[in-house]
């Protein structure tokens, strides 16, 4: 097993938020989450909703709402 050095202010956030959750650690949910980022990032969804619509699509979508002009 690999250690990894947190900021304190991270520490501190993360305790504060498995407080609400399943996780027993700061380590078991820090590695959960580094888990997700690097499956997401191996399946080049990094960051990416493929459910999102496009620039163009919020567009129109305003237009026809009459929030921006033609």
């Amino acid at each position: 097993m690999t250690e990894i050095s947190l900021p304190d202010e991270l520490t501190e956030q993360i305790e504060n938020r498995i407080q609400h959750t399943d996780f027993e650690s700061v380590d078991e949910y820090a590695a959960f989450v580094l888990s997700e980022v690097v499956t997401r990032a191996d399946h080049g969804t990094a960051g990416a909703d493929e459910s999102a619509p496009s620039r163009a699509e919020v567009q129109n979508r305003l237009k026809s709402l009459g929030y921006l002009e033609e």
